[in-house]
């Protein structure tokens, strides 16, 4: 495919997953009214027991409507047994410009943090945000709040901005 064709893909994955994430989930709206910027990611995963990889594209949306393509790697150990692999989506909000900024530029690598991405003492009027980011992850039985993004890394797609 051509780097344009790509965007577009990227574009329109964007699209549909903010748009079905933002209607299903009121704790997503939330978070995305007072958000400054967010990222929606299509990943890959595959596991072979005690391992497990994956790899995805996304694109990261400025306020302003400016897109960054990203890239995104993952790997560690899995819990499941056996062969398998999935898709997933999941978009990552952003707290403040300095989260987005350093996300887009610098990238985030996740394999340093531990525990929870939200803590236990949440309501759900309350929009919480862990280390300037709140991260959605779209899996089978519908939306839910990441519990970890260990073991994960994002960089900008050099063929692609």
């Amino acid at each position: 495919e051509t780097p344009q064709a790509t965007r577009d893909k990227l574009d329109a994955m964007e699209a549909d997953v903010l748009t079905r994430l933002l209607s299903e989930n009121a704790e997503a709206s939330d978070a995305f009214e007072v958000s400054a910027g967010y990222a929606a990611f299509d990943m890959r995963r595959v596991s072979i027991f005690p391992l497990s990889a994956g790899y995805g594209r996304g694109v990261a949306v400025a306020p302003d409507g400016a897109r960054t393509y990203m890239q995104m790697g993952t790997g560690g150990v899995g819990a499941a047994f056996g062969i398998g692999g999935f898709e997933s989506q999941f978009v990552i909000m952003f707290e403040t410009p300095v989260d987005f900024d350093r996300f887009v530029t610098d990238g985030y690598d996740a394999s340093a943090d531990a525990g929870a991405m939200r803590g236990d003492e949440t309501t759900s009027t309350e929009v919480q945000f862990t280390e300037g980011r709140s991260f959605f992850v779209l899996d089978r039985t519908g939306w839910r709040v990441n519990a970890n993004a260990n073991g994960t890394k994002y960089w900008q797609d050099e063929d692609l901005n």
